[in-house]
């Protein structure tokens, strides 16, 4: 790959890490996949649209995303490996000239953050009325706190026959649960997390050394937008065996349970996890293509993705490739479609991929709160989370939906996109002519999870692109090679031609749903 000042005729960009990254090699991709289409298309892109709709190949996606999922060792926001995802982020911006929109003159509008980390020392597991005690560190370690816990409650252990038990009739609520089994998938954690237990702990051979990589991170100037995260830890097997041997276990309350057994301890047993923190700063990059009409300038159009996931934890790396390496891989190509473009869109268009959407959209909240362009002058957002798999599986827990993969091939949801201006639906539903999604309005459940619900409470007309649910959601399984690469590039094809087509029309989407 040649270096950036062969390639584009201007230095790298200056961040404040002395990381720096060489943008892919995009123009050289112009024309690798324009046949690539959906069975639904019905007619071609606008003529003076073409060369930024065919820059958006798969060969450039595949760069870009495996870049993003197998070189950022998971992105969390606040490790390394999500600043260097920003890096890579902002130095593309940069090469194609994009106005920096981030603090003094770069394209980082640093999150403010309290940093949390487990501490080892006055952490413990001890079994009331017994001789029983689980120190912190080689046998007992938490993650996900944002304050100290001490809790004294019921043990509740579950040894999962199935990946995916019901537990609605088993009563968890506030118990100290311990999952018998080396691995948590998805939708036994789910299971367990809705009956809402004190906490979770894991049973590992041995506990991972955590003390960095289950920081955890929480917005510190937005509170009350804060979620309640689950503590969730590990607990070696030796320790979890000494545990249980000073506890009287019981089925009783656990006969409800179904592909699981359930048992509950007589005695109680009190845990307590120490954290410190202290406060750092996270960047959403943020970049702005100036619209080509100078009135219409003035009102912009955001396009956004998330680019956190929830990073390393210990040995195990979550490598985020559709959730939401995906959407963010889709607004570069975005981004770089429409500035290689001739012709540029009349408004304005502001590029971001966010941090801390994973703990509760706290990027995309700070930047509402702190518009870098006028947020009375924003006339839609467009986000992109997750939109590169096949849905399969329950979606979103409900195992009364279930997806068949060979039938999701060229669907999407469109979620939103119809609760505060229906103009824009209809606008999307045109330029999918030379898309040819088919389009699934059965994802409103997810409508507050992603980042386009923070512009959504400021009336900002949104349009959500979701994928769906598989089994790798917040798994380490999330991997590039089960990426739909079609599907990708096709929803950034759908957002292009979508951002077009509402910077240019004279009025911008009118806001004809009520309360909206």
């Amino acid at each position: 790959m040649p270096p950036l000042t062969k390639m584009y005729g201007m230095p790298l960009p200056s961040t404040h890490r002395t990381r720096r990254w060489s943008p892919i090699c995009l123009t050289a991709m112009l024309a690798a996949s324009a046949s690539a289409q959906f069975p639904g298309v019905q007619q071609p892109p606008p003529a003076e649209l073409k060369a930024g709709w065919d820059s958006i190949s798969i060969s450039q996606a595949k760069q870009i995303l495996t870049f993003l999922a197998n070189d950022c060792e998971g992105r969390g926001s606040g490790q390394p490996g999500f600043q260097k995802a920003a890096d890579f982020v902002a130095a593309h911006f940069k090469a194609w000239g994009l106005k920096p929109l981030g603090d003094n003159g770069t394209y980082f509008q640093n999150v403010p953050f309290s940093q949390t980390h487990f501490v080892d020392s006055g952490s413990y597991i001890d079994v009331l009325g017994g001789n029983k005690t689980i120190l912190a560190g080689k046998d007992y370690r938490m993650a996900g706190l944002s304050t100290d816990l001490n809790v004294t409650s019921v043990v509740a252990m579950i040894k999962p026959t199935s990946d995916s038990p019901d537990l609605t009739d088993v009563d968890l609520k506030g118990r100290i649960v311990i999952v018998m089994d080396d691995k948590l998938p998805n939708m036994l954690r789910i299971a367990i997390s809705r009956q809402s237990p004190a906490a979770i702990l894991n049973v590992l051979p041995s506990v991972p050394d955590i003390s960095y990589s289950a920081q955890r991170l929480a917005g510190t100037t937005l509170p009350a937008q804060r979620p309640n995260r689950l503590p969730m830890g590990t607990i070696s097997s030796q320790a979890a065996s000494e545990l249980l041997s000073g506890l009287t276990m019981s089925t009783d309350g656990g006969t409800g349970a179904k592909g699981a057994t359930v048992t509950f301890s007589k005695g109680l047993v009190r845990l307590r996890a120490i954290v410190e923190s202290k406060l750092i700063g996270v960047p959403n990059v943020v970049g702005l293509l100036p619209g080509s009409d100078p009135t219409l300038k003035a009102e912009y159009i955001g396009i956004g993705g998330h680019l956190d996931h929830l990073g390393k934890n210990g040995a195990v790396v979550y490598p985020g490739a559709d959730d939401d390496g995906s959407g963010s891989t889709a607004v570069l190509s975005i981004a770089h479609a429409m500035t290689i473009n001739r012709v540029k869109p009349k408004r304005s268009i502001v590029f971001m991929t966010f941090c801390g959407e994973e703990m509760g959209l706290i990027g995309s909240s700070y930047l509402v709160a702190h518009p870098p362009v006028p947020l009375n002058k924003m006339v839609a957002e467009l986000q992109m989370d997750m939109v590169a798999r096949d849905s399969y599986g329950a979606q979103n827990g409900d195992r009364r939906r279930i997806d068949v993969e060979k039938e999701n091939l060229d669907t999407i949801r469109l979620v939103g996109s119809k609760r505060i201006s229906t103009e824009l639906d209809q606008t999307i539903q045109e330029v999918n002519k030379s898309v040819g999604f088919r389009f699934k309005y059965d994802a409103e459940d997810v409508y507050t999870r992603s980042d386009h619900y923070s512009f959504a409470r400021n009336h900002i007309p949104i349009a959500f692109l979701f994928d769906g649910f598989t089994p790798d959601y917040h798994q380490p399984s999330d991997t590039v090679d089960k990426i739909d690469f079609l599907k990708l590039t096709n929803s950034a094809k759908l957002y292009y031609l979508t951002a077009y087509a509402i910077a240019d029309r004279t009025e911008p989407p009118k806001h004809d749903v009520a309360g909206g």
